[in-house]
């Protein structure tokens, strides 16, 4: 896909990472502008990919504002969901709309970062690539989703 898309990127092999903390432990070069990237599905419609800064915390009101839905029509995915229907190891979460029924919202603040590093589908690859590329890939938005502190 970011082939297709004529993304410039990196990949990065490493022991395998499935928290922040051991991503600190294992790939602490990796983790300057890392992005948590947490999957939603909303009823009757698509899956969500929200990527927000490392330490961020999703704003469910604001991630249902910027679908036009309810908060109540959000709901979380287990990781055992994610990895057995959208294929994303738990750790390797990337905000990546490969399929169809696959949304992804970027928090707003992120356009202001140069690289970042991200999930690449497998917890023991890390993607290196531009946070303005990342921005333009196909059905991939920036909104205000990170809770304030």
């Amino acid at each position: 896909m970011l082939h297709e898309a004529g993304a410039a990127f990196r990949l990065h092999e490493h022991p395998p990472v499935r928290t922040i903390e051991e991503a600190h432990l294992h790939a602490r070069h990796l983790t300057r502008n890392l992005l948590k990237t947490v999957v939603f599905k909303i009823k009757d419609g698509p899956w969500i990919l929200a990527a927000v800064p490392g330490s961020g915390r999703i704003d469910y009101r604001l991630l249902a504002s910027a679908f036009r839905v309810r908060r109540t029509d959000l709901r979380t995915v287990s990781p055992g969901e994610v990895e057995s229907v959208l294929g994303f190891e738990v750790g390797g979460v990337g905000p990546f709309a490969i399929w169809e029924d696959v949304e992804v919202v970027l928090d707003r603040s992120l356009a202001g970062l140069g690289l970042i590093f991200c999930g690449s589908g497998v917890c023991t690859r890390t993607i290196e690539m531009s946070a303005r590329d990342l921005s333009s890939l196909p059905r991939c938005r920036l909104e205000p989703i990170v809770r304030s502190p």
